[in-house]
This record gives structure tokens, C-alpha cells and sequence, in this order.
């Protein structure tokens, strides 16, 4: 495509006789926030360090900004920023002391480093936290402390691995909003993540489970294409509900969610005829009005597909 950044194509990785990563295909568009998803051990951070150039692939091929990453690499590096899942700071060194240290790394010298050093650390607002040893800081802090340190050289790709893990949801949402400021510089981000709350923020997803390509496209397109409307009955028979439910044909799935039972239904179906039904069988419920499917419901979709392949 031509507003293409990054360029996948059947990407492998094998360790003996184990596929980690089994012929990946997609693309990260210019200007986007792609997320990578799927659980712990599903294969995005092998993903993630063969990009990198941290792990050969065994087969497939990966093209940046117009050049191959892996017979091109010295000529690409330089315009791609890392952010691993296991910080990289020094924590015996002050944040601003890292940041230089980073800066110096990446070429940059005197009063531009300087300048850059404190734009990013006030974009990534812990600027106050400048002469404070790293190892003082939460992990959210030293997360964006972190991001500043990757995003020093302007990269026009940024990979981010797991870059909230650990991080209460205030930390992670400001984590968030630093994204979307990096994206307006003209950044495109890749990151990997296991939280379907951060995933419905990406522009594009491609969903990984057991090193394979499960789906892949826009949340809202990808959550249209299960064909299905959720219901949520909260009853205090909710258990027994559950097992009347799938009882029913028609019922995709039931659910319990707290006290409470999701029902994923058809999107064609009319609820009215089952929800009479259950009653005539005896439960009392309240009925909240049809939702369309969240991406957790399409994320237990596929994993209960992969189980029956």
C-alpha cells in the first residue's frame, strides 16, 4: 500500500521444533496506531524483536520505510524507535541523566540535546521528576520516562512491547494521550498489548494467538463481523439462568459477568420470543437493551474457534 510504513509477509519464527510465529502478514499504515493483541505467550514480542533486529526470522520477509529490514537494516534502524516490555533505564542515574545518556546514543549532541531532552520530558509530563533517581519512580512514570528516551530521535516507526504493563489505569491512560501527541508529530506506533480497553483505541488490530494471525482490521469493522448483538440479564438466579440459556438453540454464548448474564445472540435475531420463553420457564429478570458485541467477545470468539480447529 502506499501509505504503507511497515510491510509484513509471512513472518516465522521457529526455536527447534516449536513455531513461535507462524507466517504473519499485515501492514502498519503512516500516521496510524496499530495494536498488536492477543494473550501472554501468543507471540507478539517474538514478533516485536525480529522487527527490531533483535531475533533472525526463519522465514518471511519485513519492509520500512521502503527498505528491507533484514538485509537493509543499518540503513532503517536509525528512523525506527524500541520501547521493550523490561525498561532499559539506568536506574542509578537521574531521568534527565537517562535521557541524555539515550540522547548521546542516538547522535545527538550540545544544546539540541539539551532542548530535546526537556521537550520530552514535559510532553511526557515528568518533567518535575527530572533530578530524581530512576529507581524512585512508579512504574508508570518510568514507563513515560521511558517512551521520552525512545522517541528522543524523532522515529518515524515506534515500537512499543507491552508498554503499560504493570500500570494502574490513570498512569495508562496518560501513557495513552503521549501516543496520540506522538502521532500527531507524524509517528506510526506498533504495540503489542493483552488489554482489550487500550486495543479499542487502536486505528487498525491484528489479533495473534498461538504464534498465528487470528483476524485483522479496524475494531469496529472486525466487532461488526461477528454477527452477533449481546444482551446482559441480571437476575439473582443468574447461575441457573446461565444453564437454562444455553439450553436455547439460538443462544451463541452465556456468560456470567459478575451477577449478571451476557447472552450473545444473532445480530438477526429478535430477542422478545427468547426472553418470554425464559420467563415462562420461570425466571424473573431485568432485560438491559442490546449492545452490539465488545472486543472481548470477539477475542473469546476466536479462542474458542482455535480450540475446535
Amino acid at each position: 500500500m502506499a501509505d504503507s510504513v511497515l510491510e509484513v509477509r509471512g513472518l516465522t519464527r521457529r526455536f527447534g521444533e516449536f513455531t513461535a510465529v507462524s507466517d504473519l502478514t499485515f501492514e502498519v499504515q503512516k500516521g496510524e496506531i496499530f495494536g498488536f493483541l492477543g494473550p501472554n505467550g501468543a507471540g507478539k514480542s517474538t514478533t516485536i524483536r525480529m522487527l527490531c533486529g533483535v531475533l533472525a526470522p526463519s522465514a518471511g520477509e519485513a519492509h520500512a520505510l521502503g527498505r528491507n529490514l533484514f538485509t537493509e537494516a543499518d540503513q532503517v534502524r536509525g528512523r525506527m524507535g524500541y520501547m521493550s516490555q523490561k525498561s532499559s533505564l539506568l536506574t542509578d542515574l537521574t531521568v534527565a541523566e537517562n535521557l541524555h545518556f539515550f540522547g548521546g546514543l542516538y547522535g545527538l549532541e550540545g544544546p539540541g540535546r539539551t532542548s530535546e531532552v526537556e521537550f520530552r520530558l514535559r510532553e511526557m509530563q515528568v518533567w518535575e521528576h527530572r533530578d530524581l533517581l530512576v529507581a524512585a519512580l512508579s512504574t508508570g512514570e518510568r514507563q513515560r520516562v521511558a517512551l521520552a528516551a525512545a522517541t528522543l530521535h524523532h522515529p518515524e516507526i515506534l515500537f512499543l512491547d507491552e508498554p503499560t504493563s504493570g500500570v494502574d489505569p490513570l498512569r495508562r491512560r496518560l501513557f495513552w494521550e503521549a501516543m496520540d501527541e506522538l502521532v500527531a508529530e507524524g509517528m506510526s506506533i506498533l504495540v503489542t498489548t493483552h488489554n482489550l480497553a487500550e486495543a479499542d483505541q487502536c486505528d487498525r488490530l491484528a489479533f495473534i494467538l498461538g504464534g498465528k494471525l487470528m483476524a485483522y482490521g479496524r475494531p469496529r469493522t472486525l466487532k461488526e463481523a461477528l454477527g452477533r448483538q449481546v444482551i446482559e440479564l441480571r437476575t439473582e438466579r443468574f447461575r441457573d439462568l446461565q444453564l437454562a440459556a444455553r439450553a436455547h438453540r439460538e443462544v451463541l454464548s452465556a456468560e456470567l459477568l459478575g451477577r449478571s448474564l451476557r447472552l450473545s445472540l444473532p445480530a438477526s435475531l429478535e430477542p422478545a420470543d427468547l426472553l418470554a420463553r425464559l420467563r415462562e420457564e420461570g425466571f424473573a429478570f431485568e432485560a438491559l437493551p442490546p449492545e452490539p458485541p465488545s472486543l472481548e467477545d470477539l477475542f473469546v470468539d476466536l479462542v474458542q474457534r482455535s480450540r475446535i480447529a
